[in-house]
């Protein structure tokens, strides 16, 4: 009997243990087949600014990324569903974009971050979580990719070294070595002269004059006369926005635009709702920057004929931001061949290229930055048109592997 009882024990014992291994099977098999089900859209999430001060940088880019997943609806072989999220220029909002996306929608991936603030509150979050991989579209600052490098964050757009390195290069090169230097009184501002300074002074420039201004000037007199004083050859601003319209306006109206070259550092000048604001007052000013619609390739072609058709408008910066970031999406999550994260990553780190309206861009391991080509454009008139002409190219600039702006300003 005992004997009986030992052998009904041990067969119990048995069914539960495998009843437990199917149980667990079954689990892992509906894990696994979650990251991949065919079935399933792969879902994408993106927090912009798309009403309030930066709405001009978030819907362009929004425009980018709707056009790119309409010509390329699926990634191999699932749909794609699109969410998009509103900001409003408010890092905290966009935190709690984040949860809502990551945590209720169980997106696949979050891009955004339309100004630096809200990329590094993105990234910080991103970086905590160790889950979803933050695709940063646009925030420029440097410390992306150096004191706050993470795995968790990429970026498809630029860094403001890129910009202000390149700057400083040019016009101690081809203008002069005497420039005033005028920059908006923010973060960004002091960043982007901190990037400049060393390049020009490398080439032999000195900077007679710094000017700070706050964001929302609207009379830019006093600055003017400052800037008139020194007597520079080159004036290099970096103002964004609506202030950055009214300092070119004003620039031509004290008659300073035929006297001192007038240098942009970023997507001001040949910005379509700034030329619609200043009309003429860009011609003969340049700019330093990573794309413009008139790029002669036939990859920015197709996209500025297919833009025009869907948004009756030339394309910008910000908008070729937001069709290479799904461009990037879609080939990092074909090559891993899943949705998951640490293998999203694992492809970003080997190093990834792709050929975008700008340029060839290469994905750097290291900055977690494009390396891109960097263009000079002057602003001209022709028959009442204003366009853009390409002045000199700077092929593939490279962000430095570590911070080199000893000096803040």
């Amino acid at each position: 009997m005992k004997k009986w009882k030992k052998l009904f024990l041990v067969l119990v014992v048995f069914s539960l243990l495998f009843l437990a291994a199917c149980s667990g099977s079954a689990i892992n098999s509906n894990s696994e087949e979650s990251e991949g089900d065919s079935s399933e859209p792969i879902k994408l999430g993106f927090i912009l600014s798309l009403s309030g001060n930066f709405a001009a940088m978030g819907t362009p880019i929004k425009e980018g990324l709707e056009l790119y997943f309409e010509q390329n609806p699926k990634i191999d072989g699932r749909d794609v569903k699109l969410i998009f999220e509103d900001d409003a220029g408010d890092p905290q909002t966009a935190l709690r974009k984040y949860e809502q996306l990551a945590a209720n929608e169980g997106v696949d991936i979050i891009g955004g971050g339309t100004v630096g603030s809200i990329a590094l509150a993105l990234r910080d979050k991103a970086d905590s979580d160790k889950t979803i991989p933050f695709i940063n579209l646009v925030g420029s600052t440097d410390v992306l990719s150096w004191e706050k490098n993470s795995d968790y964050t990429w970026r498809t757009s630029f860094a403001a070294w890129q910009f202000g390195s390149t700057a400083g290069k040019y016009i101690s090169d081809e203008i002069g070595k005497n420039a005033v230097v005028i920059a908006s009184d923010y973060v960004a501002g002091h960043e982007m002269i901190s990037d400049f300074v060393p390049n020009f002074e490398e080439g032999g420039g000195t900077v007679s004059e710094m000017i700070w201004v706050p964001l929302g000037t609207s009379d830019f007199s006093s600055y003017l006369t400052q800037i008139r004083n020194k007597n520079p050859e080159a004036v290099f601003m970096f103002i964004p926005g609506a202030d950055g319209s009214r300092f070119i306006k004003q620039y031509q109206e004290f008659g300073l635009k035929e006297q001192y070259t007038l240098i942009d550092s970023g997507a001001l000048i040949n910005a379509p709702a700034n030329i619609d604001a200043v009309g003429n007052a860009v011609v003969g000013g340049q700019a330093v920057i990573n794309y413009f619609p008139e790029l002669e390739n036939e990859i920015n072609q197709q996209f500025v004929k297919a833009y025009q058709e869907k948004y009756d408008k030339l394309p910008e910066t910000y908008s070729v931001n937001g069709y290479d970031g799904g461009t990037l999406i879609s080939q990092i999550i074909e090559k891993a061949g899943t949705t998951k994260g640490t293998d999203l990553i694992s492809v970003l780190k080997e190093g990834i290229s792709i050929e975008s309206p700008r340029g060839p861009l290469e994905m750097d391991p290291v900055t977690h930055t494009f390396i891109q080509n960097m263009y000079v454009i002057q602003g001209k008139e022709t028959k009442g048109e204003i366009t853009f002409e390409l002045l000199k190219t700077y092929e593939n600039v490279k962000m430095p592997d570590e911070n080199v702006n000893y000096q803040q300003y």
